[in-house]
């Protein structure tokens, strides 16, 4: 009874210390606990002014809960240096009832998103503590020069990212202090040619990680010939359309980059880029630090590509890197991606926790076909058979068995396949009888089904697959013996 005695019980939320409030509201917004406890008793008053809020407005909060207008613009007014975080939607009616003060001394993160005003944007000169700023500008109105000559003075921004919705007016920062910033991550989307942005990453010097996105065809002349150096830069993304492969070269010869991470995806007609060698002489010259490539090239099926220039991704030096290649086949253009590897589905069975050796990973190119029928496959496997393909991807829910045993049999390099379940329907009266007229010489060895219904598809993958050792089947439908087999 003693020690019972001595415990103290919490029955009521007033019994939890200040510490567990301060704990339990940095998770919740910051207008839910003003309404909550504003005016509830002393205590809480006086809690409500040591604390720092994080103010999350947008459309559908407001619709559904209608005093956060109210309380919204008493915290704006009355509490400005306790907020350290906002996000909020501009395209709000009563975005006009407050602006941006150097009161608001302790914001460190602000999301603006549909910016129309321009009175905020030179207000956030005021805002000396900001170290992360997102704007989404809708306004084609809006003086690019005007954002960025403020954005690259605020002493302890870090991250920016700026995305506009069309292609504004923009032209050279060169009356810009040098590396006056600090800011170490850059994201820039649809805006911007590269002479711009070579503009911005003068200012820069700080700058680790670059983000650009163009999606909108431009002019991508590079006018700009001093390189800039950016000794910290180690991590860049560009995805860009319509970009010659010489552009991007010259690009980024113009940075003395020590990248280790490097992503790039793009979507044009420049069959420079699906050429191993060209990549491999580029890389090997001037990346030589690169560890982590993330490539991906989107193609129409009318371009015309030299598949046997994709067998040059299979040599030694990219196997040396583990930079796979993969390729994915869509109904209106072809993926073709080098990725770091990552552990597939087969690995885990023989490889747990082992790094694949050099002779399994010449063997690692994997084909994905996304919902392709027999038709059109018989217009695009002469391409794809001249590639050194082992590993093959099936992603429709039904394949019918004609359609996998023409697609097998056209890919005699297969040592995998995974497929979700199998079709005995036949499409448009195609004959089955051609398929099983000779015997299947596939050197496939392990399969992988979501779905099995008959023991008659396990017999039928057995004698297409002559060679399989490894069958992983996920799920049994109701007529399959699912203990009769064991792989």
């Amino acid at each position: 009874m003693g020690r019972r005695s001595k415990s103290k019980k919490i029955c009521s939320i007033e019994n939890l210390s200040n510490e567990i409030f301060y704990e339990i509201f940095k998770y919740v917004d910051g207008c839910d606990v003003f309404y909550s406890f504003s005016n509830l008793n002393h205590r809480f008053e006086n809690l409500l002014k040591s604390l720092f809020f994080i103010l999350n407005i947008n459309s559908d909060h407001l619709k559904s809960k209608k005093y956060l207008r109210k309380i919204f613009k008493q915290i704006f007014n009355c509490h400005q240096n306790q907020i350290i975080s906002i996000y909020m939607d501009m395209s709000l009616s009563f975005k006009d009832t407050f602006s941006f003060d150097s009161s608001f001394n302790q914001l460190a993160t602000l999301h603006l998103y549909n910016l129309e005003s321009k009175k905020f944007l030179r207000n956030l000169s005021c805002l000396s503590n900001l170290s992360l700023l997102n704007l989404h500008i809708c306004d084609p109105s809006i003086d690019l020069n005007v954002i960025y000559e403020i954005v690259l003075t605020l002493p302890k921004l870090k991250t920016f990212h700026i995305k506009t919705d069309h292609n504004l007016k923009f032209s050279s920062l060169s009356h810009i202090k040098k590396n006056l910033n600090e800011i170490e991550r850059l994201n820039i989307r649809d805006h911007c040619d590269f002479n711009e942005i070579l503009s911005i990453l003068s200012c820069s010097s700080s700058l680790s990680h670059l983000v650009y996105i163009q999606t909108n065809p431009i002019d991508y002349n590079i006018q700009i010939n001093s390189p800039i150096i950016l000794s910290k830069l180690t991590h860049v993304y560009l995805r860009i359309t319509g970009m010659k492969f010489h552009v991007l070269e010259n690009f980024l010869k113009q940075i003395s980059l020590k990248l280790q991470t490097l992503s790039l995806t793009t979507e044009n007609e420049d069959m420079k880029y699906l050429d191993g060698n060209h990549w491999e002489n580029y890389l090997s010259k001037n990346l030589p630090q690169l560890e982590k490539f993330y490539f991906k090239s989107y193609m129409k099926h009318h371009h015309r590509i030299d598949q046997r220039k994709l067998n040059q991704f299979l040599t030694s030096f990219w196997i040396k890197r583990q930079w796979i290649l993969e390729i994915n086949v869509h109904c209106t253009h072809f993926l073709y991606s080098i990725t770091p590897y990552k552990k597939r589905w087969y690995d885990s069975l023989v490889n747990d926790g082992i790094t694949p050796s050099s002779f399994q990973l010449e063997k690692s190119c994997q084909l994905t076909l996304n919902n392709v029928n027999t038709k059109f496959w018989k217009q695009i496997q002469h391409l794809i058979s001249l590639t050194k393909i082992y590993h093959l991807v099936l992603l429709e829910g039904k394949t019918f068995i004609g359609k996998l045993i023409q697609i097998v049999n056209s890919l005699p390099e297969l040592i995998s396949l995974q497929f979700n379940s199998l079709s005995f329907v036949v499409p448009n009266g195609e004959d089955l009888r051609p398929c099983f007229s000779k015997k299947s010489p596939s050197k496939i060895e392990k399969i992988y089904v979501e779905n099995i219904e008959t023991n008659a598809e396990i017999a039928l993958l057995s004698t297409l697959c002559p060679r399989m050792n490894c069958l992983r089947i996920i799920s049994f439908g109701k007529n399959t013996n699912s203990y009769s087999f064991y792989y």
